[in-house]
């Protein structure tokens, strides 16, 4: 019963020490991460999940906000540049239509991007 005690008590002992020291006397420095400092490939899939989540919501002002995080000028760029690199490398219909679709609402879309949008009129 002693051993076990001990045991329970050095465990105990052992997690407060390591709570200690890693939140009260070496906390990790908080940085803010944004849109904007991200690689380009991380971009690139927060493009598609704001277009993805437009799709699902609808929110044009919420999208257009997600946009602006990113730091483009003009903002609407990097949607346009993606969706047209995403056509010319063949990606799939599921991915380019809601880029598409966004670029369209935000009245940024191509002439590339018109097959892609008469789809998803079906």
């Amino acid at each position: 019963m002693k051993r076990l005690l001990a045991f329970l008590v050095g465990i105990a002992a052992g997690i407060g020490l390591a709570m200690l020291i890693g939140w009260v006397l070496f906390p990790l420095d908080r940085q803010e991460i944004t849109p904007a400092s991200m690689r380009a490939d991380y971009q690139a899939e927060y493009l598609r999940l704001v277009a993805a989540a437009y799709q699902a919501e609808g929110d044009i002002a919420v999208a257009d906000l997600r946009l602006r995080a990113l730091g483009a000028s003009p903002y609407t760029a990097p949607l346009v540049v993606l969706t047209e690199r995403w056509i010319q490398e063949g990606r799939s219909t599921d991915l380019v239509t809601p880029l598409a679709l966004l670029a369209l609402a935000l009245e940024v879309d191509s002439p590339a991007m018109a097959p892609y949008l008469a789809r998803s009129r079906e």
